[in-house]
């Protein structure tokens, strides 16, 4: 991990508190100093209200201005929340984050937030919890492969949230801190050149996590694979000189008796498309299509942690996508483990393939749920861009859980509908079923329609973060390049599960 960040809680008089910086929230045309505000204010010779009664800053959302005050705090940093009416959570962790971006690109290591004057409406466990991931998350950089001036990257050391409450909150900064260190090595191993995080690479790694979490490991290379007759997923990874692998997690949280719930996550350490190649630049940033599968492994990890009451089993296949004599074709007709077989009509339609073997495997184990994360279609970018990720369900209380962790967790999703008509696009003239539709319409369904062939009659919800997984701004809670999408969302579902 390259990011060192800490967020602690105190509780300190303003008036007496000493850091590099404090951030105080203002609502758009409500700039007025409570007491507290005040008492701080006076000790600093009036510099707040001063510098408000100038017209120079006006509470609007994302606006930032600093003031040099020099004493026990070094500036008052007078942060804009835009609208109270529109003001949530959301805005809350977005606001902080660009905040602290700020303060590390100013070279301030260490800053204190005033956890009143951001509060609003809602409740200070809440705030604390998004104020943390909204520092944790904001702050990720990935310098990994940089090998000038690292001594000039720089960095946040420690974030302080000073409540009057007199409450601890280390409950939610535990939760943060552990969820926002799942999101920020998912975006570390994503972010990780194919070259080097080949199927091997990421078996490995894995197994590492198991070692450190307590967390039972398994491991399958390409032959046993291949005994298994997982046909579609060995198909896939043909064409490549790095060799599959399908790892196998298992976290024990809950009584043995209480069925697991499945987590599968899809892994192509890089896609090339196949003999169906990408063009450029579509091929750009196909590590990320390993997405799912290292999510996953951080939520099982996160879920050890905490020590979550509950039961799951992690299942990614990871493997390349490769152009080559040996790779797999279209008009070629697979066998999957679970004896159906597919017609395969376009090589760059892999990830439904691979996980048509690990979701008939994690049917096997008769878990309560299945759920798949997976960088699966480009057509979630036309269905919602980049704002949310569609999913597929088969189960209203597996919908309701998912629906109640995206408000709680902020991880934006919407339902797509599994109607008969999508299925009759995939009927096979010459196998059980095609795998992907004649002409390529309603993309995310049609992909999902082909996965719920090999779940049966589980519950099951199938996430497609193909857009999602990768981001062009740095903005917020984001950073360029991975987003660790679906961490937040299935921690805060897995929290809940009762």
């Amino acid at each position: 991990m390259n990011q060192t960040a800490s967020v602690i809680t105190a509780k300190v008089g303003l008036a007496k508190a000493k850091d590099s910086a404090l951030l105080i929230g203002f609502f758009k045309d409500k700039t007025g100093l409570n007491a507290e505000l005040s008492e701080l204010d006076k000790e600093y010779g009036n510099a707040v209200s001063s510098y408000i009664k100038g017209n120079s800053f006006k509470g609007d959302k994302g606006e930032i201005k600093s003031i040099y005050a020099n004493k026990g705090i070094k500036n008052i940093v007078l942060v804009g929340l835009g609208e109270e009416e529109k003001y949530g959570l959301d805005v809350l962790s977005n606001t902080i984050a660009d905040a602290s971006k700020r303060m590390r690109d100013s070279k301030t290591e260490n800053f204190s937030i005033f956890l009143e004057s951001f509060k609003g409406r809602f409740r200070e466990e809440d705030c604390v919890e998004k104020a943390a991931l909204g520092i944790l998350m904001g702050v990720y950089q990935f310098t990994e492969y940089k090998t000038k001036d690292k001594d000039k990257i720089k960095k946040i050391r420690q974030a302080t949230i000073i409540s009057n409450s007199g409450k601890t909150f280390d409950n939610e900064i535990k939760y943060a801190s552990a969820v926002a260190d799942a999101v920020n090595k998912t975006r570390d191993l994503i972010n990780t050149p194919p070259n080097v995080a080949t199927p091997e690479y990421v078996a490995g790694y894995a197994k590492e996590i198991a070692k450190k979490s307590n967390l039972k490991c398994t491991i399958f290379d390409e032959k046993q694979i291949e005994s298994m007759k997982m046909g579609c997923f060995i198909g896939v990874s043909q064409g490549s000189i790095n060799k599959p692998r399908m790892i196998v997690l298992e976290y024990y949280g809950a009584a043995k008796t209480q069925k697991p719930i499945a987590i599968v996550g899809k892994g192509v350490t890089f896609d090339s498309g196949g003999l169906n190649l990408k063009p450029y630049p579509y091929i750009l940033n196909m590590k990320d299509d390993k997405g799912g599968a290292v999510a996953a492994m951080h939520i099982i990890e996160a879920c050890a942690r905490l020590r979550l009451a509950v039961n799951i089993i992690v299942i990614t296949p990871l493997c390349e996508n490769m152009p080559s004599g040996t790779s797999f074709r279209p008009d070629d007709v697979l066998k999957a483990y679970n004896g159906t077989t597919v017609e395969i009509k376009n090589t760059d339609a892999e990830g439904r393939l691979i996980l048509a073997d690990a979701l008939s495997y994690a049917a096997e184990k008769k878990p309560q749920a299945i759920i798949d994360i997976a960088t699966l279609t480009g057509a979630s970018l036309i269905v919602l861009g980049y704002a949310g990720t569609p999913f597929v369900c088969t189960d209203e209380s597996l919908r309701k859980r998912l629906n109640n962790a995206s408000a709680k967790s902020l991880e934006k999703l919407w339902e797509l509908p599994l109607w008969q008509e999508y299925e009759d696009s995939l009927k096979s003239d010459v196998a059980d079923v095609k795998h992907i539709g004649d002409e390529g319409e309603a993309g995310v369904i049609t992909a999902s329609m082909f996965l719920k062939n090999f779940v049966g009659d589980i519950p099951w919800a199938h996430i497609d973060i193909g857009t999602t997984v990768w981001s062009k701004v740095d903005k917020g809670i984001l950073t360029k390049g991975a987003t660790g999408a679906t961490v937040r969302l299935l921690m805060e579902m897995m929290r809940e599960w009762k």
